[in-house]
């Protein structure tokens, strides 16, 4: 959108407005030293110094709106905006109408500033072609239905959400999708445990599913905190690829430091044996609501590390990462200057979340139907094609 000022003026060619203020100082000085040149002339040379009446030595200076200065132009400014003092008193409209010229120019010079600064701030980007935010510091308030008013400090760098609720359709089993420019972009997904018992995995793709999150293992969350492997995942793995569907692979966390995470990862690299998946291996790190846990006093910072040290391991073996987590975690806990280089898999049972950073899929719920599989299932969107 173009930004016109009283002139009708594009505001996108302007420059710096202090270039703007130099050329009206310049303006202002032609136009004094015409004046002076068309001031009437005395016939004779006075006798005496002339001493006028009605301008006092010590003038007091004219009462201005103020204007912004910079140290090499605060001389020069300074000169303008002093009283003019004339040689002669028999001109009286040029010794009312010089202030009155100096007071215009110094509004119009302030008004340039004014406009342009504001001109400046409304047509710079907050973010870039990327969607990645490109200046950090400044804080935005989020308002979460749950949480309330949030405040964020941006992060530089870091990819900011672009989702929005308008543009996710149901269909008729009540399932969403995500289109953008009128072109669906997202894939359907459920994610399982040895908990779903037996599942049709050819059924689940007829209903539409795309992917499955399967998971491959986990930690207990008592103080020795034993690692386990899923008892389903080698069968689910084999029946999910034979039915044609992608597969991506998740770690129940109890880590309690990065050297826990570390171990996690290689754990969990290491049942999957070689097989390949489609989709990343998630870090699934949650907090135990009814019960004592090891991971109780894991705090934001440590629980960064955590996430790093299991993604950079994930990688460095070759699969993609990806980190789960709720929106009040990821809020709260995640420290994003760290965190803006990682994918995100978002935990939102409300009709939309609200989450100012950008996350690549969404557990939209955690009591979906879907057929081939009894009783409920967590189901998913991702906005990421994984296989890309």
């Amino acid at each position: 959108m173009a930004y016109l000022d009283d002139n009708n003026d594009n505001l996108y060619s302007r420059g710096d407005p202090l270039d703007e203020l130099d050329r009206e100082l310049a303006d202002l000085k032609a136009t004094l030293g015409k004046l002076e040149g068309d001031s009437p002339k005395p016939d004779a040379p006075p006798e005496k110094t002339e001493v006028s009446p009605q301008i006092p030595e010590q003038p007091q200076e004219i009462i201005e709106p103020p204007i912004p200065q910079t140290d090499e132009k605060q001389t020069e400014t300074e000169e303008i905006r002093k009283p003019m003092k004339h040689s002669s008193d028999n001109n009286s409209g040029g010794k009312h109408r010089l202030p009155l010229i100096i007071v215009a120019i110094v509004l119009s010079a302030a008004l340039v500033i004014g406009v342009g600064f504001l001109a400046m701030k409304l047509l710079s980007k907050p973010v870039n072609d990327d969607g990645e935010l490109v200046s950090s510091g400044e804080k935005v308030t989020i308002n979460d239905s749950v949480m309330g008013d949030i405040e964020l400090q941006t992060v530089k760098g870091a990819a900011v959400n672009t989702y929005t609720a308008d543009n996710l359709q149901y269909d008729e089993n009540g399932y969403p999708s995500y289109y953008q420019d009128g072109k669906k972009i997202s894939h359907l997904g459920a994610d399982l445990s040895e908990y779903q018992g037996d599942v049709d995995f050819a059924a689940m793709k007829n209903a539409g599913v795309e992917f499955v999150m399967l998971r491959i293992g986990g930690r207990y969350y008592g103080d020795e905190g034993l690692l386990y492997t899923d008892k389903a995942f080698d069968t689910y793995y084999q029946q999910a690829k034979a039915a044609g569907l992608k597969v991506g692979a998740y770690f129940f966390s109890q880590a309690a430091s990065a050297d826990d995470a570390a171990e996690e990862a290689k754990y969990a690299i290491e049942k999957l044996g070689g097989k390949q998946l489609d989709y990343p291996i998630a870090l699934d790190w949650e907090n135990i609501a009814d019960d004592n846990a090891r991971t109780d006093n894991v705090n934001g910072d440590q629980l960064t590390d955590i996430a790093e040290t299991f993604c950079d391991t994930v990688t460095a073996s070759g699969y993609k990462s990806l980190v789960y987590s709720n929106t009040q975690q990821m809020f709260v806990m995640y420290d994003f200057e760290t965190m803006k280089d990682y994918d995100f898999w978002l935990a939102d049972y409300r009709e939309f979340p609200t989450m100012y950073y950008k996350f690549d899929m969404w557990q939209y719920t955690m009591e979906g139907k879907i057929d081939g599989v009894e009783g409920t299932v967590d189901l998913n969107i991702s906005f990421t094609d994984f296989t890309d």
